[in-house]
């Protein structure tokens, strides 16, 4: 009797294994289940281009949107920023017209803003070859008045710079013609105004 326990007990051990490895071979949807609930679990990385979606929640949407069914030739930005506001210009614009001129007035790195020299690469990067007036906005618009005349499209990127000298205005108007459509932002918000070559004023569309 002795034996035979031991020859059952040998019996067990050695056929509940395979049985057990049988279980698990005729049950792959368990295994499956629970590969593809660690697969959801991890996060899914958006591609960069998607989180730049210039008509979607990129930072210049709300511009861009404004700017979609205009068709013009020259743009001029009175303060560029990063540049990313003057790529996403340029890249909406284009989709109108096949070719703009870009000119940009800033005083980039001489009050702590953006290098000129990597402001100027970083468009050419994306295939625009901007005429920059480096200095003060006033010195900078009579010098595109003096050599390049009037221009399409004027955004000026703080309003501030008209509320705080009013020739900005008059100078405006020099390099303004009938069709030339001009935008201000003003807390976050870009308004058109209109520009008067009689009295040299801007006044909100």
């Amino acid at each position: 009797m002795p034996l035979l326990k031991l020859w059952n007990s040998l019996r067990g051990q050695s056929t509940n294994t395979p049985e057990t490895k049988a279980e698990e071979s005729q049950n792959p949807e368990k295994q499956i289940s629970s590969t593809s609930a660690k697969n959801h679990a991890q996060p899914v990385k958006r591609s960069g281009k998607a989180a730049f979606g210039i008509f979607g929640s990129g930072p210049h949407s709300g511009l861009c949107k404004q700017l979609k069914p205009l068709s013009v030739h020259s743009v001029l930005e009175v303060g560029v920023g990063d540049g990313s506001q003057a790529i996403a210009v340029m890249d909406t614009l284009s989709r109108q017209s096949e070719s703009i001129r870009y000119y940009a007035v800033d005083e980039f790195e001489m009050t702590g803003g953006v290098n000129l020299k990597q402001f100027h690469q970083k468009l050419r990067n994306h295939n625009i070859h901007p005429q920059l007036f480096p200095g003060p906005v006033d010195r900078g618009l009579m010098k595109i008045a003096h050599t390049i005349g009037s221009v399409d499209l004027i955004l000026v990127a703080d309003a501030s710079v008209i509320d705080n000298n009013p020739a900005i205005a008059g100078i405006l108007a020099r390099i303004s013609h009938e069709g030339t459509r001009v935008l201000v932002a003003r807390n976050e918000t870009w308004n058109s105004i209109e520009v008067f070559t009689g009295d040299r004023s801007c006044r909100a569309a």
